[in-house]
């Protein structure tokens, strides 16, 4: 959903004055009673308070700047904050049904060649999901207490990892359905 998000965000930049996500939870009437936390809805947050990986591309997404600087790219977007902090959303986009294949994005930076590191933030598989951790589990359809305040802690997005700039490029590897956030401060 992240790629989504951010490719969706990218087309349509310059086209709409505001955009809005179809439902913030899962469990709303008109489908009566959630019978299993992640069955396919639409919302952010599913049946007992679990962030869903799209909440988790939104909050990753509200870090992009004001600004939306020109890149050459089908899968990243370059904003600029009031501050003068440079971000670039890159993603590596696929179908649903597609395993894909991780992506190494290497970005050359010139007007940046004095910063020493970028901050990423990540978000896959493994970072701010917790589908892999619910199946683990077995996908019960009505988990515990201990089971849900488990896969809600799973579903935080880990902190930030410091990345070094060499010679004004940095490369970062975008696993498949991935989305990532770097962030330049001046």
């Amino acid at each position: 959903m992240g790629p989504w998000l951010a490719d969706t965000i990218r087309q349509c930049d310059g086209l709409v004055d505001i955009l809005s996500y179809w439902t913030f939870s899962d469990v709303f009437e008109e489908q009566g009673v959630v019978k299993q936390p992640f069955y396919g809805g639409y919302g952010l947050i599913a049946n007992g308070g679990i962030p869903k990986p799209s909440f988790n591309a939104f909050k990753l997404l509200h870090n992009l700047g004001q600004q939306r600087l020109s890149i050459n790219s089908q899968s990243a977007l370059v904003t600029k904050r009031p501050d003068g902090t440079v971000v670039i959303a890159v993603w590596n986009l696929c179908d649903a049904e597609e395993s894909g294949t991780s992506e190494q994005i290497r970005f050359k930076l010139p007007g940046l060649m004095g910063m020493p590191y970028a901050r990423v933030y990540s978000l896959d598989s493994a970072h701010g999901s917790t589908l892999r951790r619910y199946s683990e589990m077995g996908k019960p359809a009505y988990p515990t207490a201990k089971e849900l305040w488990e896969l809600r802690q799973n579903a935080e997005l880990p902190p930030p990892v410091t990345r070094e700039i060499s010679n004004g490029e940095i490369a970062i590897a975008i696993p498949p359905k991935g989305l990532a956030i770097l962030e330049f401060n001046p």
